[in-house]
């Protein structure tokens, strides 16, 4: 490839990079001069992660943001985007990644992917969620561990504004409540969720969660629903016309 008159250019991949040296060094390399470049970047592996970080930072502190994250299963990640952030979606964010700051960097997401197997996600990280992506409009989660600060939570009403497609297939019960329990979904129609979490939750019978799940039109779980059909179709009334 040869661009030799190439001044701006913006690059977004989603889907995790194995081959970053192979694939995007010699590409960069090529691009001399370019003046505008706009990236977002996620590179997969926990091999020489710490070495791609520094090379974007040495040259652009101010317009690169740079986040390197590990997992208890042995998996690394390193997301690279420019400022202003020009993406709607964001992938695999844990506790650890800066989410939440003063410039309000990621006010714009409309998708977000949650994933952590190290630290649960607790009340108030869904608080600045709902606080600082106000457009939020898909939510996938994935965390099995159980919430630590239950006890402090001092608010049982974060309003997910636009949130109208909801994922949790492999959560722990407490999400499950976090969303049904103590927030407010006005225009959720669309929930994936874990069968025997759903069914838990239909058990509870709390109007709360009724009123959530009022308007969802499409549900789709993780198992049939056999013989709890009826009860679900009862609990979601809109989901079986």
């Amino acid at each position: 490839i040869s661009c030799p008159h190439l001044k701006q250019l913006t690059m977004k991949v989603y889907r995790n990079i194995n081959n970053y040296k192979e694939c995007i060094v010699p590409l960069l390399q090529r691009l001399s001069n370019v003046e505008y470049l706009t990236l977002l970047l996620a590179i997969n592996g926990t091999k020489k992660i710490n070495t791609i970080r520094e090379s974007f930072l040495k040259y652009q502190q101010e317009s690169i943001g740079c986040t390197v994250d590990y997992f208890n299963n042995n998996y690394g990640q390193c997301q690279i985007y420019s400022f202003p952030f020009i993406g709607n979606r964001l992938d695999f964010i844990s506790n650890r990644f800066p989410l939440f700051d003063i410039n309000n960097a990621f006010s714009m997401v409309t998708m977000l992917l949650l994933f952590d197997d190290v630290k649960p996600f607790e009340n108030l990280f869904f608080a600045r969620i709902a606080r600082d992506l106000p457009y939020l409009k898909t939510l996938e989660m994935f965390n099995g561990l159980e919430q630590q600060e239950k006890t402090i939570v001092t608010t049982n009403n974060l309003e997910f504004t636009h949130l109208s497609t909801l994922i949790l297939f492999d959560i722990h019960m407490d999400y499950a409540e976090q969303f049904f329990y103590r927030s407010y979904l006005p225009r959720l129609i669309e929930l994936a969720i874990h069968r025997d979490i759903l069914l838990a939750i239909i058990t509870q019978n709390q109007q709360k969660a009724r009123d959530n799940c009022s308007k969802v039109e499409h549900l789709v779980t993780s198992e049939k629903l056999n013989d709890s059909v009826d009860a679900v179709r009862n609990f979601f009334l809109l989901a079986f016309h």
